[in-house]
């Protein structure tokens, strides 16, 4: 790939890396631009490792995973053709670095197993409710998703990405995503229900999306920063 195949010019010398795209960037690097891709990592690490830490059991295994991503990213870039954005391609490198992982770990049960110990999951304890922050048990509540659940979920409220994108980076499709999404905001709805405003209520919460093809109204999300205050 060049930078005229791409449709992407290098940087200019001189010109404030901080002004460029971070599909400029990944041009500019494609072509050995060293400090443009230094600017790229500061951009993509800190909403990579927040995903990878939502995806693997411990702080250090995403910070190792995340370091493979931008490296295999780093040696790719000179064939990237750009039919994603580059935040779409490093995410589906991380994505496939994930999927090592638990290949390499046998004791993590597939997706179809959780789900269906979800399916008889109790709502939480008002008397645990109380000892935790919405913070703290919404991370708490990822961690027992399945996989692919957990990403479209975190990919979608956490960092905003189009069900499309979701779609390139998990290699499934629109539709599988959207099925994802729905039963992921159906569960943590009901397990947060501690949290709703006016307390919990014995009757089943309200799944707009139940019956129809449409989302249904998304779990208030704490925010990126708000997030890493939950990390372990």
């Amino acid at each position: 790939m060049n930078s005229s195949e791409s449709g992407h010019s290098p940087a200019a010398p001189g010109l404030a890396l901080g002004g460029l795209s971070d599909d400029e960037l990944a041009a500019a690097a494609a072509v050995g631009d060293t400090e443009a891709f230094s600017e790229l990592v500061a951009r993509l690490s800190p909403p990579l490792l927040r995903y990878l830490r939502r995806m693997v059991p411990d702080s250090q295994t995403a910070e190792d995973l995340a370091q493979d991503t931008l490296l295999d990213a780093w040696r790719g870039l000179p064939d990237f053709a750009f039919r994603s954005s580059v935040k779409t391609w490093v995410f589906a490198i991380a994505h496939r670095k994930t999927i090592d992982y638990r290949r390499r770990r046998r004791d993590i049960p597939t997706d179809d197993v959780q789900f269906a110990d979800l399916a008889a999951a109790e709502p939480l304890p008002s008397d645990e409710a109380m000892r935790q922050t919405l913070v703290e048990a919404l991370g708490t509540e990822l961690l027992t998703l399945p996989q692919n659940s957990r990403a479209v979920w975190w990919l979608r409220e956490v960092e905003g990405l189009s069900l499309a994108e979701i779609s390139r980076i998990l290699q499934i499709s629109t539709g599988s995503v959207r099925g994802h999404l729905q039963r992921s905001r159906r569960y943590l709805a009901t397990r947060l229900e501690p949290w709703r405003p006016g307390g919990r209520s014995s009757d089943p919460p309200n799944d707009p999306g139940a019956d129809t093809d449409t989302d249904p109204t998304p779990t208030p999300t704490p925010t990126p920063t708000q997030q890493e205050g939950a990390q372990e």
